[in-house]
Formats: structure tokens, C-alpha cells, sequence
């Protein structure tokens, strides 16, 4: 592969923690940038990220960079490319689009022209064009425009990798999982906690602690990858990959992990997604809201996403009900993080304040505060 470096992305905020798990992944000669670090171009590297990490979205790789004036040389560029190495007239394709341009007025604009590029260039060469499917493609292509500056990149994930591959419904507002990674990692989150997530909706947290716990790769469940229409992809050094890193999950500690929401529906989807990962062991799942719930034993660690946002924010009352839960519940627990939109909310817990952490989630700017039990 002749480019020289990958792009990872990931949400707001979370570029010097995902520098930090890449290292810690063994990967080197990693560069911050924004929303997302440069790492080595390596086939390896493409594998270790997309299959193992928890925080990166998307692993980009850039197959041209040119100044973009204008249109017409936009779409000269991108036929340039030699497309038939990369997908044929029987696959599908889809392009994501982020462009910052005066001649470029709409992304949506500029997503068709490099469509157009593509689908020209192999129908020049095979006398048919591949399809669009903006759902679930074969290929997946990314085309960032800022300054007169393009970069085009074949997207080696696919699908983001939030996606996990276990997920088929979400809740209402639910956290995507490369976030909810994040905050367990921001709270020092291992197998030897006993975590309670008092409103665990469909089970995001539940579901990554218990990944974490047992080290099972953030792919694991996942069985489409954009990387396998490279042209130098060899399945039989991906198979083996798999297999190596599959080898090291184990069985994490029976009930470690405790889980509870009021609603009935959320409480069954989070049974199902339990169910489809293997994890019943490992999570204790209850029905009761906070105010009713009562534990055996008691959290080492509490980490929470209650409702909020213009159609689900809870009340001042439910963050009263948290603290008290916390208090008469919880007293092993020397602190909770809590993903909430308003301070004012938080502080309805009357437990201290020990940190802020903003962050994105939804288009909503949010924080995960540190409480003091």
C-alpha cells in the first residue's frame, strides 16, 4: 500500500485517550490531529485498530490528496484513480461526505460529484456502473474538502465502528458504544469492579464493561469489514489474526456487573442483547427505578446515563433519587461518573463535584462528571 499514513477517527474530545489506547495496543508513531490521530499505513495496523480498539469510529485510508479549486477538478481527480483495483461494476458503493468550500456549497453536492467520478471511471473501463447504497455498502468512501484541500479515503471499517455487531435495536437516545468505552475508560473501569449502571436502557454500558472484563475484541461480534476489497488483503493472515486475539477472552466474575432500568421494553432489549452477546453470566439485570432499587451486595463503581435532551430529560427529582441511591446503596462506591447535559441536574445528586469531562453525544454538548459518594 503506497500511503504513507492512516487517519483514525473518533467523536469530540477523545483524541488524546484513543492516542493512549492505540499505545497501549502496541501501536507506534502516533500523531494527534483533529477528531481523530495518524498512525503508520500498515495492513497490521489496519487489523489492530478496527478489530481491537473501543474508541476509533472509522480507519481512513487516503487515496488521493490534491487542491481542489473548484468542481471540474474534483471530479478530474477522483477518476484519476485506479477504481477498478478497489470495487467492480457488481459492487456497491456509498460516499461520506464533510466539505468546507465556496464553490462546494452542500456536502450532499459534492458526495454526488465523486459518485459520479467513480462510477464514470468504471464504466469507461466494464461498460456498467456499480450501485448506490447508502445503508449497507460493499465500499465505503470518505471525501474531506477544507482550505482547497482534498483528501479522499477508503474507508477500511465499513460501517463505523461503533457498530459493534450486537446492537440490532436501540433505545431512545442511546450511547453509542465507542463513548461509552470512553467514559469506562475515564473511570479507571477493570474486571475486579463490581459496576452498577442504575438506568441501563438497552445495555451499551453493561455490554463494553463485560467486553472489557473478558477481552473480547470490540469486533467480535461484527462480520463485515471494508478492509477485504483492499487489493493486498490476504484472508488467511485475517483469519489468523482473528483467531490469536479470539484466544485471549475468558470468563469474566458471575454478577460483577449490575444493571437496571425502570422501563419493562428496555429491560427486555438489554435481556436480548445479554442473550446474543453470552454475557447473562457476567451481568446481573434487574427492573426497578432507582428509588425502589435494592442491591446484594455493593458497587465498587457506578457509572450512569440517565435520560436527557430536549424529549427525555429527567426531572430534578430522578438526580435526588440517584443521590440517595448512591448514598444508602452504594457504600463501597467512593464515586459514580454521571453523562448529564445540565450541571444544575447534577448538583440535585448533593454529592461533590470532583471533575468535568465535556463531550459530545446525540448534537447535545454534554459532560461526564465525577461524584463524590
Amino acid at each position: 500500500m503506497h500511503n504513507t499514513h492512516l487517519f483514525v477517527s473518533c467523536a469530540a474530545h477523545l483524541e488524546p485517550l484513543l492516542k493512549e489506547e492505540l499505545h497501549n495496543l502496541g501501536l507506534v508513531d502516533i500523531r494527534l490531529g483533529y477528531r481523530g490521530v495518524y498512525l503508520p499505513n500498515t495492513f497490521e495496523n489496519i487489523f489492530k485498530v478496527n478489530y481491537l480498539s473501543r474508541l476509533a469510529t472509522r480507519v481512513l485510508l487516503p487515496l488521493a490528496q490534491f487542491d481542489c479549486p473548484d468542481t471540474e477538478t474534483l471530479y478530474r481527480e477522483v477518476r484519476k484513480i485506479p477504481w477498478l483495483d478497489y470495487l467492480d461494476e457488481t459492487k456497491t458503493l456509498s460516499i461520506d461526505a464533510n466539505i468546507s468550500h465556496p464553490h462546494i456549497r452542500h456536502s450532499l453536492y459534492g458526495a454526488q460529484l465523486v459518485k459520479d467520478a467513480v462510477c464514470d471511471a468504471i464504466r469507461e473501463k466494464k461498460d456498467a456502473r456499480p450501485s448506490v447504497d447508502t445503508k449497507n455498502p460493499d465500499v465505503q468512501l470518505n471525501i474531506f474538502i477544507q482550505k482547497n484541500k482534498a483528501t479522499l479515503s477508503f474507508d477500511t471499517s465499513g460501517a463505523p465502528l461503533y457498530k459493534r455487531g450486537w446492537k440490532e435495536v436501540s433505545g431512545e437516545a442511546s450511547l453509542p458504544e465507542t463513548l461509552a468505552a470512553a467514559i469506562l475508560m475515564r473511570a479507571q473501569y477493570c474486571a475486579r469492579e463490581v459496576l452498577c449502571d442504575p438506568f441501563c436502557g438497552s445495555g451499551t454500558f453493561l455490554i463494553e464493561a463485560a467486553c472489557m472484563a473478558t477481552d473480547t475484541p470490540a469486533g467480535f461480534f461484527r462480520n463485515k469489514w471494508g478492509f477485504i476489497h483492499l487489493p493486498s488483503f490476504k484472508k488467511e493472515e485475517w483469519d489468523a489474526f482473528k483467531a490469536y486475539h479470539n484466544a485471549k477472552r475468558h470468563p469474566g466474575i458471575s454478577a460483577h456487573i449490575i444493571g437496571s432500568d425502570s422501563d419493562k421494553n428496555s429491560v427486555a432489549l438489554c435481556k436480548e442483547h445479554l442473550r446474543k452477546t453470552g454475557f447473562e453470566k457476567e451481568v446481573l439485570l434487574l427492573n426497578s427505578p432507582v428509588n425502589k432499587l435494592r442491591l446484594s451486595q455493593s458497587p465498587t463503581l457506578l457509572v450512569t446515563n440517565p435520560p436527557f435532551g430536549k424529549r427525555m430529560e429527567a426531572p430534578p427529582e430522578l438526580y435526588k433519587d440517584l443521590g440517595r441511591f448512591m448514598k444508602t446503596q452504594c457504600s463501597a462506591t467512593p464515586w459514580g461518573y454521571l453523562l448529564a447535559s445540565s450541571f444544575h441536574l447534577v448538583r440535585a445528586t448533593g454529592c461533590p463535584v470532583l471533575s468535568e469531562w465535556p463531550l459530545q453525544h446525540g448534537g447535545l454538548t454534554v459532560s461526564l462528571y465525577q461524584l463524590k459518594n
